[in-house]
């Protein structure tokens, strides 16, 4: 059978209908443990006293046979037994799990339900056929750009929050961008709003990456200044940062994000088409800035990026020299 997404999951699991066999992979762990934590809810909320239902195991200290005989092995005072393995992907003579592989079944009717959690799925492996075919195999990759802010708004809602939209454009373009490290800027805002005398000065520190950059010069202040190629206003701003590891580094990954956006803009005006799809919260803004670009600029500033990223790691060069001199060859 086809890969499963999540919401197919959990329309089976309002069914009481299990699978003996889940296999999560990918790299965006946030899904997977939602999906845990949905079928650990369905399973043990069958026990009376769900003490010893549940089971964990780590594939580099066990094997296929102990992970058969765990799960046939009946639970103390009845009912489903629930068995999560940990980076099977390591798990040695896969082949021998097929044993345990089955039809989705009504709960009432399972001895056990083993979940394993895995960084990939090798689809040249035999067993991964066998998976395909007999078991729920769910996909839990990385959430893709055009998805992002659907995410988000999940996020929101499950803390009860709401932000600007300057606020989520920031989050959409974070880069690294994972679902943990958004929940984890969202939990920063919570936190700080439920501890802030104002909502405006709560909004001022709100982004990602930082915690205190946008109260001391903004984030969004530096960039508008800088693809807006204005050497005075970015000196200013690149003074209040630069000497901050952990603020600046976020900066560049988001510069490099910007970067990419921006070269589909300055591609489409000098052909004159329309290819780029720009997220919406965003589109406005990189289209006004790449009126001040080429794309000789842009290639020229790309290498630079990774010049300065260099410099960064594995260099002495002053990090305020170095944003200083960006600042110098871009802006006017």
């Amino acid at each position: 059978m086809p890969k499963l997404d999540p919401k197919k999951i959990q329309s089976e699991l309002d069914q009481e209908l299990l699978w003996p066999v889940y296999w999560l992979y990918g790299s965006e762990k946030m899904k997977s443990r939602e999906i845990l934590k949905r079928i650990r809810r369905m399973v043990l909320g069958s026990h009376p006293d769900p003490f010893g239902a549940e089971a964990v195991l780590d594939a580099q200290e066990t094997d296929a046979r102990s992970i058969i005989e765990m799960a046939q092995s009946p639970s103390l005072g009845g009912g489903v037994r629930l068995i999560v393995v940990r980076d099977a992907h390591q798990i040695k003579e896969a082949d021998q799990l097929s044993e345990l592989l089955a039809p989705r079944k009504k709960l009432s009717d399972l001895e056990f339900v083993v979940v394993f959690l895995s960084k990939d799925l090798d689809a040249r492996k035999k067993f991964s056929k066998v998976l395909l075919e007999q078991a729920a195999v769910v996909p839990c990759e990385d959430v893709a750009e055009a998805d992002r802010v659907a995410w988000i708004q999940y996020l929101l809602k499950r803390r009860g929050l709401e932000i600007s939209t300057d606020e989520m454009a920031n989050l959409v373009v974070m880069d690294p961008w994972t679902l943990d490290l958004v929940d984890m800027e969202l939990e920063k805002a919570e936190l700080f709003r439920l501890n802030s005398n104002s909502t405006e000065d709560a909004r001022d520190v709100f982004l990602p990456g930082s915690g205190t950059l946008n109260a001391v010069g903004g984030v969004d202040s530096f960039l508008e200044a800088f693809f807006g190629r204005n050497l005075v206003e970015a000196l200013v701003r690149v003074d209040r940062f630069a000497d901050e590891a952990d603020e600046a580094l976020p900066l560049l990954g988001l510069l490099g994000w910007n970067v990419k956006q921006l070269a589909l803009c300055v591609n489409d005006r000098e052909r004159g088409t329309r290819w780029a799809k720009l997220n919406p919260y965003v589109a406005d803004k990189l289209r006004r800035w790449a009126m001040q670009w080429t794309m000789a600029d842009i290639e020229r500033l790309q290498a630079c990026l990774c010049e300065l990223d260099y410099g960064f790691k594995q260099t002495p060069l002053l990090p305020l020299g170095l944003w200083s001199r960006l600042a110098q060859q871009f802006c006017r």
